[in-house]
């Protein structure tokens, strides 16, 4: 019975609301919410992000990564609109694999998307999270 209570509840467990985050965590889910809206709509999301990420060069590498994570992963990534205040399970994943990527947990990170993504994309993504983390400076760790 312990077993399966727990698993419940981790189902069960609700989507943290964007408001909830820290900012830097918001941002980004913000930021990725406007580029594939813009990548949609074929408009070139670079003057909104930057007001979002803090530097043309923080743009660059979130793109890099965006286009990243869409090419790799094995579904369409679900993200709300970018006016919704709740958040999808795609987004707090996302959201997890950067934490472990800002903290150089590789194991951890691999762990959460090992079953879905292979090795070598896993690869690219992680360094791409890194390298996006660090010129967005200390923001990305939670601040």
């Amino acid at each position: 019975m312990g077993m399966w209570s727990g698993n419940l509840t981790k189902l069960i467990t609700p989507l943290p609301d964007l408001m909830s985050l820290p900012s830097a965590e918001a941002r980004i889910i913000l930021a990725l919410r406007v580029a594939v809206m813009s990548q949609k709509c074929y408009r070139d999301a670079r003057p909104y992000l930057e007001d979002r990420l803090g530097s043309e060069r923080a743009v660059s590498r979130f793109l890099i990564l965006v286009e990243a994570i869409g090419g790799a992963w094995p579904e369409s990534v679900t993200i709300a609109r970018a006016c919704c205040p709740h958040t999808m399970p795609d987004e707090i994943l996302l959201l997890r694999m950067m934490r472990h990527a800002v903290d150089r947990n590789r194991p951890s990170f691999d762990a959460l998307i090992c079953e879905m993504i292979d090795p070598s994309s896993r690869d690219r993504i992680y360094l791409d999270m890194v390298n996006f983390a660090a010129v967005y400076g200390s923001r990305a760790a939670g601040s």
